[in-house]
């Protein structure tokens, strides 16, 4: 099957980028939009945990697990500071299977803890993507509009970070 440009530039910047809007099948699974594939490596598995700020899920890829938790992992099991830190992240996450038609299987703690049913929103965040149960979504602009007001914030605070 030929990848779309979207897809074929996703892959290139490893970026997970784009809302989607799928559901949950009969068994509860959801599927992972085929554009964010290859930014995610196309894994075996994928991480599921409960965002810090928001009652919304995050999907990251065993790879920004790695990258995200290097530290955590270099300190000994016996450093009490760690393995505090490690085990507080680890409770509250799921380590989901991939089937092979891009399917996972969220635990029901974490489904209801986004208050999950049915719909759901997928917004990319380039290393990660958030789960929103589709009612619990913040509200997009109008049809036709998007705000870009995050974005450019968003963008103005890396430049700086890049100048520092």
């Amino acid at each position: 099957m030929e990848k779309t440009m979207e897809q074929q530039r996703n892959a290139a910047i490893g970026a997970i980028v784009g809302t989607f809007h799928h559901g949950l099948d009969e068994k509860k699974r959801l599927t992972i939009p085929s554009e964010w594939r290859d930014a995610m490596g196309r894994p075996e598995y994928l991480y599921v945990f409960p965002d810090m700020k928001e009652d919304c899920l995050n999907l990251m890829p065993p790879h920004e697990i790695d990258e995200m938790l290097a530290e955590l992992k270099k300190a000994s099991p016996f450093d009490a500071e760690a393995d505090s830190l490690r085990t507080a992240i680890a409770q509250c996450a799921q380590m989901v299977k991939v089937d092979s038609a891009w399917r996972i299987r969220i635990n029901d703690d974490l489904l209801n803890f986004a208050e999950v049913k049915g719909r759901v929103t997928l917004v990319g965040g380039v290393l990660n993507a958030k789960i929103w149960a589709e009612e619990k979504m913040p509200p997009a602009p109008p049809a036709g509009k998007i705000d870009v007001s995050a974005a450019r914030a968003a963008m103005a605070k890396l430049a700086a970070r890049r100048k520092a």
